[in-house]
Order: structure tokens, then sequence, then C-alpha cells
């Protein structure tokens, strides 16, 4: 592992491959986070090119906070945003009424520490689809292309000064 907590792969990863021959003491960066247990087994909890740091400097990897919500079957999807910010937003696709989402946030913030946890939330137009380019061919969310769509009312609840109707605070 990295100091960032970036797994580090060594080994013959590429030996044949392209003529390139590895080195005993090569390690690569996996491009993913994890860490491992008093057991030694390999938990993954994000990647690395989707951390993010808010604004009180504390690094976040939003699909840690994104398993914890749509382990709730009130969400069926969840992509969290908080880049240099003092709170984090998710936006959700919603299986139940709003009521019940408040509920699996709530339950999901009791996981996560103070600096993880969302204190607003906006359900989306329509759920992420390969469709409407939203997540890739594997189910994975296209964060670029989710705040290109949702950024104006994202920054619009950053900007407001009192508490909005979605807000957890």
């Amino acid at each position: 592992f990295s100091h960032a907590g970036e797994i580090m792969l060594s080994g013959n990863l590429f030996d044949g491959y392209l003529k390139h021959e590895c080195q005993a003491n090569d390690y690569y960066a996996s491009g993913d986070l994890g860490y491992l247990d008093d057991d030694g087994y390999l938990y993954l909890t994000g990647r690395k090119k989707n951390c993010f740091i808010t604004s009180f400097g504390r690094n976040v990897a939003p699909e840690w906070i994104e398993k914890e919500l749509t382990c709730h079957p009130a969400i069926a999807q969840a992509v969290v945003f908080g880049e240099a910010r003092p709170y984090n937003i998710a936006l959700i696709t919603a299986r139940q009424n709003k009521q019940h989402i408040v509920e699996a946030i709530k339950q999901a913030n009791t996981q996560l520490p103070d600096y993880a946890r969302l204190s607003a939330w906006l359900h989306t137009d329509e759920p992420f689809s390969i469709t409407n380019q939203q997540l890739t061919a594997n189910g994975r969310p296209r964060r670029e292309i989710i705040w290109t769509v949702y950024e104006k009312r994202i920054n619009q609840i950053y900007q407001q000064n009192e508490r909005s109707q979605n807000e957890i605070l």
C-alpha cells in the first residue's frame, strides 16, 4: 500500500507482455484504495481518481458513502459530491418516498465518520443509465457527466444559508 492507501501490486504482472520484464522490487499503482484486515483479507474502499477533498481537508472516497446508502431498500442509486465543500451532497434515485430516503440517509450517517456524512440530497431526474450516458458499460457512475447535469442545482444548495426542504442537518 502507498502512503495514501492505494493498493500497490508487485510480481510478474506484465512478464512477456509487450516485451516488458518486471523486476522483483517493482510496484505498480492499481488505482484502487483499500486496506488489509488483521486476518489478511483485502477490502476495496474506492478508486483513487474518485476521491475528493472537503473544505476541511478530509479525503473522502464517495463509493464508501454510496454503498452505505444503496444498502437501504429506499435507495436504488446514489452518487456523492463534496469536493472543496463543507459537507457532502448525494444525488439519489429513489425506490420509496421521501421519508424513507431521509431515514436511509440518517441510518447511513450513523455508519460514517463526521467528514463522510451527508448533509443534503437531491432526487435524480431519472435513473443513471448507459442510455443517458451517466453509467459506464459495467455500471459505474460517470461522475463528470452526472456533475454536468446536476451542477447548477447542487451549487444552489451550497449557496443557500438556510436549510432546504431536503437538507438532513
